[in-house]
């Protein structure tokens, strides 16, 4: 590929609203350019990059007999399954799609068992591995929702948020992340009784009141979302989640309920519990559940209940963890305080889940398909490798995924001499399996080195008026600290050596 003729300009700086250093990076070099909403444009190296995992991850896929399918970005497995799956003769089936500007690659595998699943699971993952292997980056692993596991790495201006701890035993979302709930103390459930509590409608105040800590309480948050009300209660020594509490009801948005609405099913605010009430949907977490004869409110202006319990006292529809995480709370590990980290997101697998769709097992008994999916952004893949492997001078591609093996400085190539040398290296890179691209642009030595240090490619042999002279070329690899003469006689020789070394 000649230089000249390739879509791809080097710029000697970023833009000032381009804070993330392997972004900024990348685009001197000119693989992105940033586009509307947070969104990247991979220029040709870049795309020439993708393609190249895409094809390594295409081995592994045929492997799974996994199909290809086009035109689905944003594909509905329940109605796909159930369209397409009627027999248990049909499973496994697997297929593989591409989203996000065809840099997100999906792959989904149908099963007809958690057991099966959970196998293709671990195969899923395994892939994962080797090909982060492969791209030569080393991700840390995150806990999301629904028991789902997150590929990522540490980026302090990307969009990921992940809490870990400081032995990183512990790593969560901030979707997922929990602080440690300590377990109460057992308990035989005590009768409850009404005591008076006068002016003591917050958690401090009636922890005070009463003389007890306040995860011996019950704290009450009153919601409304699409017609009906929402009673979280939570432990008082923890916050609720908001998002937990949305995702747990699968609701979009929720709002604070008004205080007719919360009359309307029988409670009353700062006194409040779900003991007694009427209509509300009731979402408790599960610290509440493993915490014995606490303290709520009566649903009477100044009284509280001593000794509730569930589910002796009241029956919650959801049981859940619905705790905020937040930095400086104890690890859910027991191990530290969690911090809050930035990253950008590799990619995800799925625990498995029943799909909204049927089959017949081999008695004809109708069964729900299992589905795992496992999902890598390859353009986020590619910037890890970049944040992972460079210098102050530009990027250090590992062979394995750079978008051309070479970079061939050609000084002076309208003169015959270096035209004869120029095409000797090309049959020996090409006899080498090696792909090139060639710096044929008018620019001065200096300009071509700068710009094939930063765009980084393996290896740089220069071609010109003094190598020719000594019937030689330059050949530099990447990380070396200085360029050497080699013949083009031993060229073939020096080749091979180079290839079998990296």
């Amino acid at each position: 590929m000649l230089y000249s003729q390739l879509f791809i300009k080097t710029k000697r700086e970023a833009p000032s609203d381009l804070t993330d250093e392997t972004l900024r990076l990348a685009f001197r070099a000119g693989l992105i350019r940033p586009a509307e909403r947070g969104e990247i444009i991979y220029l040709p190296f870049a795309a020439n990059v993708i393609s190249q995992m895409r094809h390594m991850l295409r081995a592994d896929l045929r492997e799974l007999d996994a199909h290809e399918i086009r035109g689905a970005p944003h594909l509905a497995l329940d109605a796909f399954a159930s369209a397409e799956i009627q027999s248990y003769k049909q499973l496994p089936a697997r297929i593989y799609w591409r989203s996000g500007g065809v840099t997100r690659l999906h792959v989904t595998s149908f099963e007809a068992s958690r057991e099966a699943a959970e196998e293709t699971r671990r195969v899923f993952q395994k892939i994962a591995r080797d090909f982060f292997e492969y791209t030569r980056i080393a991700p840390q692993m995150a806990r999301d929702t629904a028991d789902a596991r997150v590929w990522y790495l540490t980026a302090p201006a990307r969009d990921l948020e992940v809490f870990t701890n400081a032995a990183r035993t512990y790593a969560a979302t901030r979707a997922a992340a929990t602080p440690l709930k300590p377990a109460a103390a057992a308990e035989a459930p005590l009768p409850r009784q009404e005591v008076a509590t006068p002016h003591c409608d917050t958690i401090e105040a009636l922890a005070r009141f009463l003389n007890v800590p306040p995860s011996r309480t019950a704290k009450a948050v009153f919601y409304a979302s699409e017609g009906r009300v929402i009673f979280a209660v939570i432990r008082g020594d923890l916050q609720i989640d908001e998002d937990k509490v949305k995702r747990a009801l699968d609701v979009p948005t929720l709002r604070w309920a008004t205080n007719d609405e919360i009359a309307r099913v029988g409670a009353l605010p700062g006194f409040a519990s779900p003991i007694g009430t009427r209509g509300a949907t009731i979402v408790i977490d599960d610290s509440i559940l493993n915490s014995p004869n606490l303290v709520a409110g009566a649903n009477k202006a100044d009284y509280h209940l001593l000794n509730t319990n569930v589910p002796r006292d009241y029956t919650p529809n959801i049981v859940t963890d619905i705790a905020l995480a937040r930095v400086g709370d104890a690890s859910p590990e027991g191990d530290g305080a969690l911090e809050l980290a930035r990253g950008i997101e590799l990619g995800r697998v799925s625990a498995p889940y029943a799909l909204d769709a049927n089959f017949l097992d081999v008695n004809g008994k109708a069964q729900k398909p299992i589905a795992v999916t496992m999902e890598l952004d390859l353009g986020a893949i590619l910037l890890a490798h970049i944040g992972a492997h460079h210098d102050d001078k530009g990027i250090l591609w590992a062979r394995t995924i750079a978008p051309y093996d070479v970079c061939i400085v050609a000084l002076n190539a309208d003169k015959p001499e270096v035209a004869d040398a120029l095409a000797q290296v090309k049959d020996a890179l090409l006899f080498a399996g090696l792909e090139a691209l060639v710096d044929d642009r008018s620019e001065s030595a200096g300009v071509k080195f700068n710009d094939a240090d930063l765009i980084g490619l393996p290896l740089r042999i220069t071609v010109g008026p003094k190598t020719v002279a000594q019937n030689a070329i330059e050949f530099k690899p990447r990380q070396a600290a200085a360029a050497r003469l080699v013949t083009l006689d031993a060229l073939a020789q020096e080749l091979e050596q180079w290839t079998n070394s990296t």
